[in-house]
């Protein structure tokens, strides 16, 4: 089957850019957890009302990694289909770079100048 070259570049790019954009959306749920947290901990918030923002934030989280597992799913489909086309020799790459790309690193040389 014949695909477009330039379409599979864009797919492939906009494929990635939406999995970095679910992997900011989680890391700022999981940031928003935190959050609230230290806020209850400093606040008088009665527990019923935390445990409910707490269980919705887990939810909404929730459905953020399951969207996020549909994408892997769908970039699945997405390459058996290139297989079986004109491009299949055509590299676009994984999706690759998210907002936590480069962090560990970064601690870790971080960290070891701090031995110096």
């Amino acid at each position: 089957m014949h695909i477009d070259g330039n379409a599979v570049r864009i797919v492939a790019q906009d494929t990635r850019s939406s999995f970095a954009s679910y992997d900011r959306a989680i890391l700022d749920a999981a940031r928003l957890s935190v959050t609230m947290m230290e806020a209850n901990a400093l606040s008088e918030v009665p527990a019923r009302d935390s445990q409910i923002a707490l269980r919705t934030l887990h939810e909404s989280t929730g459905h953020l990694l399951s969207a996020r597992g549909s994408m892997v799913k769908l970039v699945g489909h997405f390459n058996s289909v290139k297989r079986r086309s004109d491009q299949a020799p055509m590299n676009v790459g994984c999706p690759g770079e998210t907002p936590l790309s480069g962090s560990l690193q970064e601690d870790v040389q971080t960290s070891e100048a701090a031995f110096d």
